[in-house]
């Protein structure tokens, strides 16, 4: 099934639910049963003929070679269908907390499962993410499941109690007893199926091929039929937190998460890791709940609600948007209130872990350091040189004697950047009043100041549109969020303004689609030359690849290809750490590439995993790669 179908079959049943409830309720279900029925049979049907040869054998038949290979394929049919049913569990990363450690979180959680009618808690794990989650462990073929409750620390750190506790419950939501058991039973039967569809294409023997195919048929099918009732479980559990603890309470969660969650993946992190300049080993968990408190700067907070508030509800995730679950429960949803930042948490949740708060925190910053010592010491030196080149372009500034160049002016800001949190516009208008239609002061001028609805940006997004045919399509794109927020700002614009972005952003989109299916077709191995990049800008590659854990080794090339708009084109090939699976390369290859893309990198890029999505012979054979990262 292609995207479209998939989306269009999505549509269908999403006005099915809404039309007619219970018959697509039951509809659901008997496609759910089917799913599990014909694993089910594959394993009767092994198990019958593996019994009916032993009959055979019992009962004075004579053994022929037939029997060997329909034998084999009976206990080959028999196997992976049990091996379908019992879905393999990993177990989470993290700490394990005991009620004697904290005895009040503990009494919570029995409160919050004897109000919501669900099963117990099994175990209690702290991790190192900013989530909370309820993962089942399937035990008995999946009929009975161990569940585990996982709390992030960071979450732990950015809320008060009560919050904590409503996010709880709207996990505990997904497995109430009550009247929405079906919806329930449907959202974890969706997460089972993810991962079976998994184990059967990863299954190497014939009979896991066929399975596939029918997991690889059936999936689409059950998750476009079922997703508007995986949906609607997900405002269930939030209508079972607001009953549990107001619905005031759930929607102060939701926001706070909305806004905090942004500052630990844009800020906390990169504000760590200028940290390695000056300190040697650092304890980025502990330090957390202060950090976070920053996090509640009202501007801050006004622009990263405003960033979520426009985030639009995607078939990618059963999550709804936030404006939609705030939306949910208000007190009249046709008219819900205009969402505001939140009063922030009176504190952390840290203390709910009691006498286990300094093991766990010292546990998770001591995993944290292993797994990026070496990383944290080769970015500490790579600023060390920043801050010295910053220096002395400083000093010569001052002095006169030797005015500094439009590139020159460019890495100071670049140092000031990765240093500091300084605004290095002065800088970057030095740099463009040196060279008036340099490309990477304009950008970075438009970039930095576009989400503000500065009315510079426009002058400086037509320079770069018109001057540079390989930043069109980032100058339309940017000009859109920048007429957005404009528009935020109730600031006007001319129409015509509008209309002629809209149709310029139309056009590059077009152009670039076009380039990108040339560069996508050709082998990473044609056409290559030696990439020529600077040292600021190999550093910046560096920082980027070394963040990503699970990355082994990482090279670089480039391709000539003729195409329009002209750019260069770059392929990274990258060695993923051992265990890799090819869902897990597959997200490798998608991070590194959105990260990768937020950089200084003159050119089209894609990532290519070895093994996954090219042969590592082929790595081994390529003169042009430059080497950017080797880990141990």
């Amino acid at each position: 099934m292609n995207s479209a179908d998939h989306v269009h079959l999505l549509r269908l049943n999403e006005q099915a639910s809404r039309d007619e409830p219970e018959r697509y309720r039951r509809r659901v279900l008997r496609f759910a049963l089917l799913g599990y029925g014909v694993v089910l049979l594959c394993a009767v049907l092994g198990l019958a003929g593996v019994l009916g040869l032993a009959w055979h054998l019992q009962n004075g038949g004579r053994p022929g070679g037939w029997m060997v290979w329909v034998g084999l394929a009976c206990l080959g049919l028999l196997f992976a269908a049990l091996q379908g049913l019992r879905v393999p569990f990993d177990a989470p990363e993290g700490q394990v907390l005991t009620a004697a450690d904290a005895p009040e979180l503990f009494g919570v959680l029995e409160k919050i499962r004897a109000k919501v009618g669900g099963p117990a808690l099994h175990r209690v794990w702290i991790t190192g993410d900013f989530n909370a989650a309820i993962v089942q462990q399937p035990l008995f073929l999946g009929l009975h499941h161990r569940n585990h409750l996982l709390l992030g620390w960071p979450m732990l750190s950015a809320l008060e109690p009560r919050r904590l506790f409503a996010v709880i419950a709207h996990e505990y939501g997904h497995l109430r007893g009550d009247h929405g058991k079906l919806s329930a039973w449907i959202y974890r039967t969706r997460l089972a199926w993810i991962r079976l569809s998994r184990r059967y294409r990863e299954g190497g023997s014939p009979v896991s091929w066929v399975l596939g195919g029918f997991a690889g048929w059936y999936f689409p099918r059950f998750d476009a039929l079922s997703f508007a009732l995986a949906r609607e479980d997900e405002y269930e559990a939030d209508r079972v937190s607001a009953r549990l603890f107001g619905s005031e309470v759930a929607s102060q969660a939701l926001l706070e998460i909305a806004i905090k969650a942004q500052w630990y993946e844009q800020e906390f992190w990169r504000r760590h890791w200028r940290l390695a300049r000056v300190e040697a080993q650092p304890s980025p968990f502990s330090n957390l709940p202060t950090s976070l408190q920053r996090a509640s700067e009202p501007g801050w907070q006004q622009e990263a609600l405003r960033r979520e508030l426009r985030r639009l509800a995607s078939f990618d995730d059963t999550h709804p948007v936030l404006k939609d679950r705030l939306a949910a429960l208000a007190p009249d949803p046709d008219r819900p209130p205009l969402p505001r930042p939140p009063q922030p948490s009176a504190g952390h949740a840290l203390g709910l872990l009691g006498v286990a708060r300094e093991r766990i925190g010292q546990a998770l910053d001591g995993a944290w350091w292993e797994q990026h010592r070496a990383d944290w010491r080769a970015h500490g030196e790579r600023l060390r040189q920043q801050h010295a080149q910053a220096l002395e372009l400083q000093q010569r500034a001052r002095a006169g004697s030797q005015p500094l160049v439009a590139e020159e002016w460019l890495a100071w800001a670049d140092a000031m950047e990765a240093l500091s949190d300084q605004d290095p516009t002065p800088l970057l208008e030095r740099a463009l009043s040196l060279a008036p239609r340099h490309p990477q002061a304009l950008r970075r001028l438009a970039l930095r100041h576009a989400p503000k609805a500065d009315l510079r940006v426009g002058d400086w997004l037509e320079q770069l549109y018109q001057y540079h045919e390989d930043q069109a399509w980032f100058a339309a794109r940017l000009a859109q969020d920048w007429m957005d927020a404009a528009q935020a700002r109730d600031q006007v614009l001319p129409p015509e303004q509008r209309r002629l972005w809209r149709q310029r952003l139309s056009e590059s989109e077009a152009m670039e689609h076009s380039a990108w299916e040339r560069f996508a077709e050709l082998p990473p191995w044609e056409q290559t030359l030696a990439p020529r990049l600077s040292a600021d800008q190999l550093r910046e590659l560096r920082g980027v690849l070394l963040r990503e854990p699970e990355l082994q080794a990482a090279w670089l090339g480039e391709q000539e290809l003729d195409v329009k708009p002209a750019r260069r084109h770059f392929t990274f090939w990258v060695q993923a750490k051992p265990g890799w699976s090819e869902d897990s390369a597959d997200a490798l290859a998608e991070r590194l590439f959105h990260a990768l893309r937020d950089t200084e990198l003159p050119g089209r890029l894609r990532v290519m995993v070895l093994g996954r999505h090219v042969e590592p012979a082929r790595r081994k054979v390529q003169g042009d790669l430059l080497s950017l990262v080797q880990r141990g």
